[in-house]
């Protein structure tokens, strides 16, 4: 104020203090909204007050951050060259912190709540808490050196009254937006029906709305379709996982051309409240929803929304318990806890759904990721299967059942502790491992579980054309699941000659192995389950196709013996070894259509078990014309669908199934003229 009139510098001083001294005044009140509202926030898991708060929390820091500004820019230049150590030092903190709490926040805002930044919500929190101390003891500092009240140029500093104004105006203006959010609220939320989708619902199968399938609700209430149909929304956040999930068998789980032959099959010949049974895995949205029964909608019907979704987000993510490990949709389903615009129908109302999920993520969390999710007993629910006298009129059979086989097996940690694997292995570690993305969900180490569900359904992608999801289920396929080896035919008798030999090497020899011509030789082969966690093979075994395919050729090619070829219709040579089940109607015949409605028992289960191996033995005769050495070569294939059923079930769709080699062994063998030995070498 150098050269400038007495009264004008003491304007400039007044004007200076009174815009200092409103700042001021909204500095604090945003400061302590911003605590009420962070704290309401984190400590309360669920509710509209939290909610609002965690939408309310970042406007006010955004205010925060413009305030804070102009308030330390106009204080520093008023206190500039005033020599107090502790006011400077602690003013000096204050501002770094402000720092820290502003920047965190904005990152927190872009980022959302999300489980690996959890660093940065834990050093917002500390930052702001610690803030909070330091300004109080700057406060202090300040009091020690200055009177309450001070004088300036005939005028005093008022900010303890401006404060309080200031104070009151915020946090008033602050309940009202509160109150106006919790009221659009209450006018927007349209409450889920909890009627069936079909008017006339029927209940042919007792009064339980779900039955034949094992699927129970709160009070056994129908869920609302608006609250099944949530993929789209949750694809705008968890992006990565939607594109996985949109290439899985889970998502084409209803419109599989496969499936949909068969479901309507039994919906033609038992009527569509029959498919309830199966629906409760394949198409959730259509049973819960009350679509099964006359007048409605299965999941085999093309286009329709249980078709297109299949087993979609919150067909998984909805159950919150395991009824029992029975299976056939033996899960209770919930629905989630309604957020804050669950239900509007408002584009910008969904738009602060969203933010409020974005931005208070833990209820959702509770929801969507509850602990039964990671347990092998949720994947049974479906992944085991029966059927009893209300569907096949004949009596309670056992089908598919991976989780029991799991059980009995050493991944379970239940059984065998020598195997050689010592931890327990769940069916979410093999089926769904941890992958890298940048998604909400991930993990402090920026992983996530692979939303693929890598398994065995090579058909799916071959009819979709989907080579690269091809590609990796049979790289999967081939991970050391199944190992195969030729036991190479040590003999007993042996010919013998006058060559001398030391003790010490017959001490070290391995036993000679050869064929002799015009022989019947025999070869065994050994067949281990050494990485599937239930039995090998599993699922739907009576429609698939494993096999162990052997070639035995001479040294120039010539077919010796072979078997497990492909004919040229694409059919299994009928005589190959196979690994499957063979259902069976009441008249004996093989129930070869998947026709589960039919089937009263099994003429034959053929599989391994985990960690267990199988001996395959072939004979053939060596011909006379042979030419050594031979060479043996053999696979454990495996095809998606048996030619005969895919041809039925696929109908116009069908082409040619990739088949996989699981597994390979060669050995080459020597063959030899039989030669008598010499009497002078027979020992007495």
């Amino acid at each position: 104020d150098v050269g400038l009139p007495q009264s004008t510098s003491t304007n400039m001083k007044t004007i200076s203090i009174k815009l200092e001294s409103w700042l001021l005044g909204w500095f604090i009140s945003l400061v302590g909204l911003l605590a009420l509202s962070g704290a309401l926030s984190h400590l309360l898991e669920s509710g509209l007050v939290a909610q609002i708060s965690s939408i309310l929390h970042p406007l006010l820091g955004i205010a925060l951050t413009v305030i804070s500004l102009l308030y330390t820019v106009v204080h520093f230049i008023r206190i500039f060259g005033i020599r107090r150590l502790g006011l400077f030092i602690s003013g000096l903190l204050s501002i770094g912190l402000i720092s820290v709490v502003v920047v965190s926040g904005w990152l927190l805002l872009w980022q959302g709540s999300r489980e690996d930044n959890t660093l940065i919500q834990w050093l917002h929190v500390l930052s702001c808490s610690t803030l909070v101390i330091i300004l109080l003891l700057h406060v202090i500092t300040h009091a020690s050196f200055y009177p309450k009240q001070r004088k300036i140029e005939g005028g005093k500093f008022k900010s303890l009254s401006k404060i309080k104004t200031t104070t009151l105006l915020s946090f008033s203006s602050t309940l009202v937006a509160a109150f106006l959010l919790w009221l659009g609220h209450y006018f927007t939320s349209i409450p889920y029906s909890t009627q069936p989708a079909v008017a006339d619902y029927q209940y042919n199968y007792g009064q339980h709305p779900f039955r034949p399938s094992q699927t129970e609700t709160v009070n056994n209430q129908f869920i609302d379709k608006r609250a099944l149909l949530t993929t789209n929304k949750c694809a705008d956040c968890h992006q990565d996982i939607a594109q996985q999930w949109f290439a899985s068998t889970h998502r084409q789980a209803a419109s599989d051309k496969s499936y949909e032959t068969n479901v309507t099959l039994l919906a033609n010949n038992k009527g569509i409240d029959a498919t309830r049974y199966c629906e409760g895995c394949h198409a959730p949205l259509a049973l819960l929803s009350g679509q099964l029964s006359e007048g409605g909608l299965h999941g085999g019907i093309d286009n329709s929304d249980a078709n297109l979704q299949g087993v979609n987000c919150q067909s998984c993510h909805g159950i919150s318990e395991v009824v029992n490990t029975k299976g056939v949709a033996s899960y209770r389903f919930a629905i989630n806890t309604a957020y804050l615009f669950e239900t509007a129908d408002s584009s910008w109302l969904q738009s602060l759904n969203k933010l409020a999920i974005h931005l208070n993520s833990r209820q959702h969390k509770l929801d969507m990721a509850p602990d039964v999710l990671s347990t092998s007993e949720y994947c049974a629910t479906c992944h085991a299967q029966f059927i009893d006298k209300e569907l096949n009129g004949w009596g309670w059979v056992k089908m598919q059942d991976e989780f029991s086989a799991w059980l009995d097996s050493p991944y379970s940690g239940k059984q065998d502790q020598q195997f050689s694997h010592n931890r327990q292995m769940r069916c979410q570690d093999c089926h769904m491992p941890h992958v890298a993305s940048d998604d909400p969900s991930a993990n402090q180490e920026g992983m996530i579980r692979d939303h693929r569900f890598l398994a065995a359904n090579t058909m799916l992608p071959t009819l979709n054309g989907d080579t690269a999801f091809l590609e990796q289920t049979q790289r999967y396929l081939q991970s050391n699941k199944v190992r195969l080896s030729i036991e190479p035919p040590h003999r007993k008798d042996a010919t013998t000659n006058q060559m001398p030999i030391s003790q010490q090497l017959r001490q070290l020899a391995i036993k000679p192995f050869y064929f002799y011509k015009g022989e019947k030789a025999e070869v065994s082969l050994i067949v281990t389950n050494s990485g599937v966690g239930h039995n090998f093979p599993g699922g739907t075994i009576d429609i698939n196709e494993v096999w162990v395919a052997i070639q035995v050729v001479d040294s120039d090619g010539t077919v010796v013996f072979s078997s497990g070829e492909i004919d040229e219709e694409d059919y299994l040579d009928q005589s190959a070894y196979q690994y499957r089940s063979l259902p069976t109607d009441r008249t004996g015949g093989i129930v070869w259509k998947h026709d589960l409605f039919n089937m009263v028992g099994k003429a034959s289960v053929n599989v391994i078990k985990a960690g267990e191996s199988d001996i395959v033995k072939y004979q053939f005769s060596v011909p006379y014309w042979a030419k050594g050495p031979i060479s043996i070569t053999a696979q454990v294939r495996y095809r998606k669908l048996n030619t005969r059923y895919a041809k039925w079930a696929l109908q116009d769709e069908y082409q040619p199934l990739p088949i996989t080699d699981l597994a390979r062994a060669f050995l080459q063998i020597p063959i030899r003229e039989k030669v008598e030995a010499s009497d002078n070498f027979a020992t007495k």
